[in-house]
């Protein structure tokens, strides 16, 4: 994977079963379509194996819009 492809952060949630949340926080990206293509079929495929856990992904582009993403991935919607 290139290194323009890595996320800002893996947040590991306290829950049960175990939630991740690969987290990005973005203005403007001209490679945010390619990143959040590659993320999403990341999340689908380690999803399907299902020996890691839940996976979720989440663009934040502003700081407000964070306690609301966590919370929606944590109870599930």
């Amino acid at each position: 994977m290139s290194a323009f492809l890595l996320p800002d952060f893996i947040v590991r949630l306290k829950s049960d079963p175990t939630q991740h949340l690969i987290f990005e926080t973005k203005g403007y990206d001209p490679l945010e379509e390619v990143k959040r293509a590659a993320a999403e079929r990341w999340v689908t495929a380690v999803n399907a194996d299902g020996t890691f856990g839940q996976w979720h992904y989440a663009i934040a582009q502003k700081a407000s819009d964070v306690p609301e993403i966590v919370k929606n991935v944590s109870d599930g919607t």
